[in-house]
């Protein structure tokens, strides 16, 4: 692995192998050296500190792939270089660590030294995994895949039997994130968790994150695959469409319906069954600046659902994606 990476502050690349030492403008306050442990599935980030308050008063944000660290004072800098996946911003007070499929991350403080530890856990799985079902190629190495789990906390969504459809739409994102791993340029989930989440907070975050394609996981009241994608209003055109956020996704009508094809046969040859596909207005889809399709899995009471078929659901959407990249 090249372990050299790049950092650019105001407009200047600071190129280093495998150690590097530089101080913000003006006088310092503190010192801080960083050094990392590459673990099976997260990398260990720990930042010593010469004083107790440089690190008990610093805070830790993270935001998708961005996991920003803000210091009380001005200090000077030095560690040795982490891995290709992770590239370090200096900016004022502030480091901002951009780390290539973060899932989530642990926060931890420790006395005598003064350290702040940051365990990123990585969404592929291991660091080194390599998944079979998508082979990284230019197109696939370019996509930044945002996913969407529908519903949370007490909106539910369908319920059917001992399944609820926001449990369900979450275990097939995580799962789909995990096995398409490092293949893409990055991959995210907007509802990590069984919170709630509002239509504008989705948007919001989608506009944030920017990604290239995105896919919401829904659940059908029927025994079938259903794929949507947006329609959009033919009296509006030219400017009036362009400028509108809520029709974000007019630009990208063609390639839309590109993946939902490979998607949708995708799950034909593998499940042997026909997909259903609809076009319709849908405000989450139609707001998305990127290809956006939101699937709807077939309802629990028509279709037996365990680990085994969700990694099949998954396979089928991962083969399509790679079908779609290539064209």
């Amino acid at each position: 692995m090249n372990r050299s990476y790049a950092i650019k502050n105001a407009g200047m690349f600071v190129v280093f192998m495998f150690s590097l030492s530089f101080s913000a403008y003006g006088a310092e306050a503190g010192h801080v050296v960083m050094r990392f442990n590459e673990k099976n599935d997260f990398l260990r980030f720990v930042f010593q500190g010469s004083n107790d308050s440089l690190i008990s008063l610093a805070t830790v944000n993270e935001s998708y792939s961005i996991v920003k660290i803000d210091f009380p004072d001005n200090f000077s800098f030095e560690g040795v270089a982490p891995p290709e996946v992770v590239n370090i911003i200096r900016k004022d007070n502030s480091l901002y660590l951009n780390i290539k499929n973060v899932g989530k991350i642990k926060v931890s403080r420790y006395s005598g030294p003064p350290r702040l530890v940051i365990d990123a856990y990585i969404t592929g799985g291991t660091l080194s995994a390599q998944s079979p079902a998508l082979a990284q190629t230019n197109e696939t190495a370019g996509l930044s895949i945002l996913l969407d789990a529908g519903h949370g906390g007490v909106d539910t969504g369908i319920i059917s039997g001992q399944f609820k459809e926001s449990d369900l739409s979450l275990s097939v994102c995580a799962d789909l994130a995990k096995r398409i791993g490092g293949k893409a340029s990055r991959v995210a989930i907007i509802r990590k968790d069984d919170s709630a989440m509002s239509l504008a907070q989705r948007l919001i975050d989608i506009r944030k994150y920017r990604p290239n394609l995105f896919i919401s996981i829904h659940v059908s009241a029927s025994g079938q695959f259903a794929i949507y994608t947006s329609s959009f209003p033919a009296a509006m055109s030219g400017p009036e469409m362009a400028y509108s956020t809520a029709y974000a996704g007019s630009a990208y009508v063609e390639k839309t319906r590109a993946l939902s094809k490979a998607v949708g046969s995708a799950f034909n040859e593998k499940f042997k069954m026909q997909t259903v596909y609809r076009e319709m207005p849908v405000p989450i889809l139609s707001g998305t600046a990127a290809p956006a399709i939101m699937i709807e899995i077939p309802n629990p009471a028509s279709f037996t659902y365990n680990d085994d078929s969700i990694n099949s659901i998954s396979d089928a959407i991962i083969k399509a994606i790679s079908e779609y990249a290539k064209k």
